[in-house]
């Protein structure tokens, strides 16, 4: 799945959850095939407000040049609190993998990242009630109750709250494109662990029970936050068999330099290729 710069692709005629965070990318077998997709979606558009008039460019005009010379950093705060041993050693796989590739792989410290959660509830959540605020009052019993619980959790928060998270946001991203500045890409896992039951409602992670729902979009928020581009690809399999991501994220419209890397690391492994077992 392949995420890009916010405002990269319009987002007319999608339903919104929260209109400031809100991305429309493709998703695909292939890293290619994700970078020919989004080569058709993007494009200015005035009746979207997010809308960027950003230079066009060629997204696979990078492919299959390699990463010899790129700088990927490993945040060291908040993506691996979460996380699964296998999910780790996957992670720690994947480093090695870039560094024989030629990438340069190093830790980066971004304190800021340990917002993500507050700063991203608070704003995802009171857009998302605004949307249904109609829906939430006049039908709340269509809503399934996982969601109509987090809509009412939006609605409760005040206008100071929502406008104290945008206050952060605009410091979180000040952090992490300071952060940036070192590196071409962020490396982390895509989600903690690996794909829980449709019915599990709880995940034990390290001893510890955690709502399933809460750890989905975890690893995510960030980007979300910040608008930069990020893909998601695999990087192995649990012991029961199920897919680990993670996630490349790069510099705000450097989307070609996501899909290079993506890329470069798709064809050193054969990940893309494998299925679970059904």
């Amino acid at each position: 799945g392949l995420k890009p710069t916010f405002g990269r692709v319009s987002r007319k005629g999608v339903f919104p959850l929260s209109w400031t965070m809100d991305t429309v990318g493709p998703m695909t077998r292939t890293v290619e095939d994700a970078a020919l997709m989004l080569n058709a979606m993007v494009s200015f558009d005035p009746s979207d407000p997010g809308s960027s008039p950003h230079e066009m460019e060629d997204f696979t005009s990078k492919l299959g040049l390699g990463i010899q010379g790129l700088t990927i950093g490993v945040p060291q705060e908040y993506f691996y609190e979460t996380t699964s041993p296998e999910v780790k050693e996957a992670l720690t796989s994947a480093e090695k993998v870039f560094e024989s590739l030629g990438a340069k792989v190093i830790p980066i410290s971004i304190p800021v990242l340990e917002h993500s959660l507050a700063i991203s509830g608070t704003i995802m959540l009171t857009e998302a009630a605004s949307v249904h605020e109609n829906n939430l009052k006049d039908r709340p019993f269509d809503i399934g109750d996982d969601v109509r619980l987090r809509l009412t959790q939006g609605s409760l928060y005040s206008a100071v709250d929502y406008l104290k998270a945008q206050r952060g946001r605009h410091e979180f991203n000040n952090q992490i494109d300071k952060a940036m500045e070192t590196v071409d890409i962020l490396l982390a896992p895509t989600v903690g662990i690996g794909a829980p039951k449709i019915d599990d409602k709880t995940v034990v992670l390290n001893g510890v029970e955690y709502p399933a729902l809460a750890l989905m979009p975890r690893l995510t928020r960030p980007h979300n936050i910040c608008g930069l581009p990020t893909i998601s690809i695999p990087c192995g399999f649990t012991s029961s068999g199920l897919p680990i991501g993670m996630q490349l994220a790069g510099r705000a419209f450097e989307d070609s330099v996501v899909i290079q890397t993506a890329n470069a690391y798709e064809n050193a492994t054969d990940w893309a290729k494998q299925s679970p077992p059904i």
